[in-house]
C-alpha cells in the first residue's frame, strides 16, 4: 500500500499517514462490518447485491446510514480511489463502516463513518486454482447462528483462530462448524459441495456469512440446469460428495482437492468460472 491513496469519509489520504481516533468503535468494540469488493475496469462486481447487504447489515446494527450510503455514491467513490490510484483494470476494494460515535457499549448516537481501501489484483477475469485444495475441519470453536451469522462483523477472531488452525495443520483453508456441529462456512469463503447433478451449500439458517459470490453462484447454477439445494451439510457429506469447492467475491470458484483421505474433481467447478465469467463479460467490456 505504499504511496496508496485511501479514502476515509470522502477525504483521500496516504495510506501511510491514514489514521482513525483512538475511540473509534470498531477499533474498540467491533462495532462495525465491512463490504469486500472485486473491481474490473474501475467498476464494482455485483454492487446491487453488496449494497442489499450494507442495508441489511445497517438496519440489524441499528447504524444510520446517512445519504451518502446510495449505490451511485459508493460506486462513484469507488471509482474515483480506483483511478488516482491506477488500479483502474483489476482490484480488491474494502468498503469498512462503523457506528461514528462515543459512549462505552451504549453508544452516545448511531451516525456512521467509512474507510474504502483498493489493492491491485493480477487477472480480470477469475481463475480456477491450478493446484487443488487441503481442507480439514476447525472444531476448537463453534459459530453461533443467528441474526448476525450472516454478516461480515468486523469482529472476526473465529475466522482468525480457524485460520491459524489451517495453518498448524498445514491445510490450504479450515472448515467451521456451527453450534449444531454442522459445516458453516470456510475462514473467507462460502462452502459448496456436488453430489451427482446436484449442488449443496449450508443455508443462511446454518451461520455462514450472506456472501455475494455464493448468491451468484447459486443463480448460475439454477440457471445452468443444476439442482440447487441449501441445507445443511456434515463432515459425511463431504466424504460422500463428488466435488468440494469454495465461493468468495475475490477468489471466484476455488476447487478442494482434498478433505481427509478424500479426493476430489473440479468438473462442475471449472463449468462455473466459465459461467462467471460470462456474466461479467458485458461489464468489463
Amino acid at each position: 500500500m505504499k504511496g496508496a491513496l485511501v479514502n476515509i469519509n470522502g477525504q483521500l489520504l496516504n495510506a501511510n499517514d491514514a489514521t482513525i481516533s483512538y475511540d473509534n468503535r470498531s477499533f474498540r468494540y467491533g462495532d462495525g462490518f465491512f463490504e469486500t469488493i472485486r473491481c474490473i475496469k474501475g467498476k464494482p462486481l455485483w454492487i446491487q447485491d453488496h449494497h442489499h447487504r450494507i442495508r441489511r447489515s445497517a438496519e440489524l446494527l441499528k447504524f444510520n446510514l446517512s445519504d451518502y450510503s446510495t449505490v451511485k455514491f459508493f460506486t462513484e467513490q469507488i471509482h474515483n480511489l480506483l483511478s488516482v490510484n491506477g488500479m483502474e483494470k483489476a482490484a480488491r476494494v474494502r468498503l469498512s463502516i462503523w457506528r461514528e460515535s462515543k459512549g462505552f457499549y451504549l453508544p452516545d448516537e448511531n451516525n456512521t463513518g467509512y474507510m474504502i481501501e483498493a489493492s491491485m489484483l493480477d487477472n480480470e477475469l477469475f481463475m480456477l486454482n491450478k493446484k487443488g485444495l487441503l481442507v480439514g475441519v476447525y472444531d476448537q470453536l463453534q459459530k453461533p447462528t443467528g441474526f448476525l451469522s450472516g454478516l461480515k462483523s468486523s469482529n472476526a477472531l473465529v475466522y482468525i483462530l480457524a485460520s491459524l488452525f489451517a495453518a498448524e495443520n498445514r491445510w490450504d483453508d479450515a472448515l467451521i462448524l456451527n453450534t449444531h456441529g454442522n459445516i458453516a462456512e470456510a475462514t473467507s469463503s462460502n462452502v459448496f459441495i456436488v453430489k451427482k447433478n446436484a449442488i449443496y451449500t449450508p443455508g443462511i439458517s446454518q451461520g455462514c456469512v450472506e456472501g455475494v459470490m455464493r448468491i451468484n453462484i447459486l443463480r448460475l447454477a439454477a440457471s445452468a440446469g443444476y439442482n440447487v439445494h441449501e441445507t445443511s451439510i456434515t463432515s459425511d457429506n463431504l466424504l460422500d460428495a463428488d466435488e468440494v469447492f469454495l465461493t468468495n467475491t475475490i477468489g471466484g470458484v476455488q476447487w478442494v482437492k482434498a478433505f481427509n483421505d478424500k479426493r476430489y474433481y473440479n468438473k462442475v467447478a471449472s463449468h462455473l468460472i466459465e459461467l462467471l465469467n460470462l456474466s461479467i463479460h458485458g461489464s468489463i467490456v
